[in-house]
């Protein structure tokens, strides 16, 4: 992961993740895990957005699951039209086709996603709901990992404060990462 791309991660005051092309989580901030859920806390071979996505995160939390799902499915395809054979790729698609009729679904709609972004609300269990923007930006080198960043939508900025006295709190820290 690029050493920019740490440090902005760690200084930026909105929610956000590094993921590699294949949707594994790499770097998380704080505020990132107090939303989504610390990824910390699974073994790093499950820490992967998909994954989580249909086997961790409760639906009631992510408003507007299935379009989501519907873009990160497509950030995959799109990894999977480069290089087909990748072994994480190969795994992650494997898995959730064997475990998850609605990913199988989604799959065979073919849709490539370059970029990303979009919005959703987050429901909290101590902040309540959270409504955001969120967009991916692409790293370098090409393809390289993603950053993902949330930013509150109009009327929701007092929630994410709240979030961050949440994160403060809890003490959710970024993982040591080779190199950093």
């Amino acid at each position: 992961m690029p050493r920019n791309a740490r440090l902005l991660l760690a200084s930026v005051g909105l929610p956000a993740f590094v993921a590699s092309r294949h949707l594994d989580m790499l770097a998380w901030n704080n505020l990132a895990a107090a939303l989504l859920g610390d990824p910390g806390r699974l073994p790093p071979d499950r820490r992967n957005v998909l994954l989580t996505l249909f086997h961790e995160i409760p639906r009631p939390r992510c408003s507007a699951w299935e379009s989501v799902a519907l873009d990160y499915i497509g950030v995959l395809r799109a990894a999977v039209s480069t290089d087909p054979d990748h072994p994480r790729a190969v795994a992650v698609v494997a898995e959730l086709s064997i475990t998850s009729s609605e990913f199988r679904r989604m799959w065979a709609r073919h849709d490539v996603r370059e970029g990303v972004h979009g919005t959703k609300t987050f429901r909290h269990p101590h902040v309540g709901d959270i409504a955001v923007e969120w967009d991916a930006y692409p790293l370098q080198p090409p393809p390289g990992p993603l950053m993902v960043v949330f930013t509150p939508r109009p009327g929701h900025e007092e929630r994410l404060r709240l979030l961050k006295v949440v994160a403060d709190a809890d003490g959710s820290a970024l993982p040591d990462l080779p190199g950093g």
